[in-house]
Formats: structure tokens, C-alpha cells, sequence
């Protein structure tokens, strides 16, 4: 019934949400990105969101990842296009060699999606320390492989999502060198290395660092909970593309 019948559960809702998205006083003109968040941001969540919220350019879905040579059921349901109509979605993937890309790449274009989204930011151990996400930051060769696999998929578009590092916060400067040589739609950067995960604060001097060399369009994620912070971002980053938000989103949906 979620599944298929999402405007019952939306009248719902809306009982609890419409309250929330009511003060449309401020406004901004940057796009916002919504980030995945592993276990939260599914299909029926993004549909939901998208139903009764709106303002969102794109979502992005939890990444997928290669496990027992393939993709978990529950994973490619989540990118099924039926599951997804309507919805601004770019699956994400996340990789640690070109095996992983390859596959991961053609699972998602036979869904009929032209956009990809590579995480490179990812800072759970688990991952991280197997050389996906921002593990794989350390990684120069694997990530000049990807590069010219881009290249050469000039029929898709791909972005990439990343932080400062996995265990050092200058990982990111040979990284941008390849990144900004690779056709890209955007860059998303959280200015933390992995090894903090969530904890501490974003270094906005390494943000703008990165900003002043970063050549692809550059969006803004990590720490974002209000509207003044966004409206902060946009005044003194003016070339900035967009900001992506995911913790501050799924507390205040109608942010």
C-alpha cells in the first residue's frame, strides 16, 4: 500500500508537516540537494518528501555498493524507476576499484538513469577502511582510472560527492587535480576529513580553499540546519551551485 497508493499516506502527513512549511517569508535562490542518509532516505521517504515539501532539485539516493557480486534486492528496489516517477532521483554508488565501478555503473544505466552521483565522502569504517568513500581518497590511481572511464561515458553525466579525506585533511588537493580534468556535472564537498564522521566542525577554510580552486560547480554540504545558515552560505560564497543537506533535512523536513 505505501508503495503504491503514497497519497493516502501523504494526507496524513500532512496533518503533522503542513504546520512546518508554512513561513515562506525567506527565501533563497540556491538549489538544495538532498544527501542520502543510509536507512532514511529511501523511495517511499524521498516520494513523501517530495509530495508534501517540494523545493528539493535533487535527491539523492543511499548509495549502492557491490556485495556477493551484486547489488542487495532491497538496494535495487530503491532505484526502480516505477518506485521513483516524479521524483528528482541520481542514484549514488559507492566503489573501491573499477570492478566495482563498471558494474555499479551499468546496473544503474540499465534502470534508464543518465545521472551518477560517486561517493567519495562516505565516513563509516566499514567502508572507509576498504578503500570506498572517502577511504578511497588515498587512492590517486583508482580515482585517475574512474576519471578516464568518465571520459569515455560522455552519454552519462557524473558528479562526485566527497570530504577533505579519510585521515588527512590535504587528500582532497591531487584528488580536485584529476576531478577538475573530468567532465562532471558538479562537485559536492563536506569539509571534514572521514575519520571525524560527524563529530567536530566543518573547516571552512579548507572549503574555501577548495572553492577558490574547484573549476566543476561547487555544492555545499555539512552542518546546515537553518534557513539563515543557507542564506549565509549564498551571500558570501556567490559562485557557489548549490548546497546539499541531510541530517538538518530529516530533523526539519520543511527546511
Amino acid at each position: 500500500l505505501i508503495f503504491n497508493k503514497p497519497s493516502k499516506f501523504s494526507s496524513l502527513l500532512q496533518v503533522f508537516y503542513l504546520p512546518l512549511s508554512l513561513n515562506k517569508e525567506k527565501t533563497m535562490s540556491l538549489p538544495i540537494h538532498f544527501a542520502p542518509l543510509q536507512g532514511y532516505t529511501d523511495d517511499v521517504y524521498r516520494r513523501l518528501h517530495h509530495e508534501i515539501m517540494g523545493g528539493i532539485q535533487t535527491y539523492y539516493t543511499p548509495f549502492l555498493r557491490m556485495e556477493a557480486g551484486g547489488v542487495r534486492s532491497k538496494d535495487m528496489r530503491d532505484i526502480r524507476p516505477e518506485f521513483n516517477e516524479g521524483v528528482p532521483v541520481v542514484p549514488q554508488i559507492i566503489v573501491k576499484s573499477m570492478k566495482e565501478f563498471d558494474f555499479l555503473v551499468n546496473v544503474v544505466e540499465e534502470k534508464g538513469y543518465q545521472q551518477i552521483d560517486i561517493n567519495m565522502g562516505c565516513p563509516f569504517p566499514l567502508q572507509a577502511k576498504h578503500g570506498r568513500g572517502s577511504g578511497l581518497l588515498a587512492h590517486v590511481d583508482i580515482v585517475e582510472e574512474m576519471a578516464k572511464a568518465i571520459r569515455e561515458k560522455s552519454h552519462l553525466s557524473f558528479s562526485v560527492k566527497m570530504r577533505l579525506g579519510w585521515e588527512n585533511a590535504d587528500e582532497w588537493r591531487p584528488v580536485l587535480d584529476i576531478l577538475n580534468d573530468t567532465p562532471l556535472r558538479q562537485v559536492t564537498l563536506h569539509p571534514r576529513i572521514g575519520t571525524q564522521q560527524y563529530k567536530g566542525t566543518v573547516s571552512m577554510e579548507a572549503f574555501e580553499e577548495f572553492y577558490a580552486l574547484c573549476k566543476h560547480p561547487l555544492v555545499y554540504n555539512g552542518d546546515v540546519t537553518t534557513l539563515e545558515q543557507i542564506q549565509a552560505l549564498e551571500k558570501k560564497y556567490p559562485n557557489l551551485a548549490g548546497i546539499m543537506i541531510g541530517r538538518g533535512l530529516l530533523a526539519r523536513p520543511s527546511l
